[in-house]
């Protein structure tokens, strides 16, 4: 247990740092959506571009994981809104809302970071990150998505509705590197050296400054005064257990596929939600509720991801 404490302590260190520097006015809260757009648009797409563009098309995709990760987080995102919406009787915003922090795991801030450190395997790092955002983005967001502008009453047919979620989809700069990856890889191309070189130092400072972005974050969010805990507990629950659970039992019951890649969807799966949950809540009036979730399920992380590395070490 020693052992794994000290593997991902380096992340959580490197988040506290961020909540730190933000806290003593190193990290301006203006700079901050710059921080972040220098990850999105810069550092974390050019470990997806440079790690696919290196390695054969057939190794881009492992169906299972894939199979596992997909499944898992649909029944784990239909729980958590029939649970919500049925059992707890919120309304549909708020159920979707909870539904959005219980089945969207941070595979990009903290994800990433802790399968770079864990495995120590760059490129099945990579790769699991590039497919885990696939499936987010694909299949878990649109649905959430849908909802949510249901909920509010969009002011526009399905069509309308689905014509929105699509843009959003295409336009995310993590699909659209994925997409120029996977064209470099089926071409065959090899990046000029100027290119692959700033790619490569690029990609060494993507998961650290990936941290210091989530702490940063967590040190500019204002939770509020007055926690629902029964709803922030069940949010983190579902999170940082049952996600993570489903997608064990999937890859139990699916044929058996590179233990490397195993482990790895299983990590994905039990990182908290992503870091821009309170910017997503805010348009529906959640903002508050969203920041004090992400906050304690971010801090409770660092033991619940020690005990799944401390299960599949076992």
């Amino acid at each position: 247990m020693l052992n794994i404490l000290l593997t991902i302590s380096p992340v959580f260190i490197l988040i506290g740092l961020g909540y730190f520097a933000f806290k003593q006015g190193l990290i301006k809260a203006e700079a901050m959506s710059s921080l972040g757009n220098i990850v999105l648009y810069c550092a974390i797409p050019a470990v997806m571009i440079g790690g696919l563009s290196k390695i054969h098309i057939s190794e881009i995709v492992e169906p299972y994981f894939l199979l596992a990760y997909g499944i898992g987080s649909l029944l784990n995102l239909l729980f958590a809104i029939f649970l919500t919406l049925k059992l707890q009787r919120n309304l549909l915003t708020k159920s979707a809302i909870q539904s959005l922090g219980m089945s969207i795991p941070n595979s990009m801030f903290v994800g990433f970071p802790v399968l770079s450190l864990s495995l120590e395997l760059p490129d099945v790092a990579s790769l699991s990150l590039m497919m885990a955002v696939l499936v987010e983005n694909i299949l878990i967001l649109p649905i959430i998505l849908i909802l949510l502008e249901y909920s509010v009453g969009y002011k526009g047919d399905s069509a309308n509705i689905l014509r929105t979620v699509a843009l959003r989809i295409v336009k995310n700069p993590l699909i659209i590197a994925i997409a120029v990856g996977v064209v470099l890889s089926l071409l065959g191309v090899t990046l000029p050296k100027p290119i692959s070189q700033s790619l490569d130092l690029l990609t060494k400072i993507s998961a650290g400054l990936a941290l210091l972005f989530i702490g940063a974050a967590l040190a500019n969010i204002k939770p509020q005064e007055q926690k629902p805990w029964a709803d922030i507990s069940l949010v983190m629950l579902g999170k940082l257990i049952l996600h993570p659970a489903l997608v064990a039992l999937w890859v139990f019951l699916l044929p058996s596929f590179n233990s490397s890649f195993q482990q790895a969807v299983i990590i994905m799966a039990a990182a908290p939600m992503m870091s821009i949950y309170p910017i997503l809540g805010e348009r529906y009036g959640l903002r508050d509720f969203c920041a004090s979730t992400l906050f304690m399920t971010t801090l409770v992380s660092f033991i619940s991801i020690a005990v799944v590395l401390l299960l599949l070490e076992s």
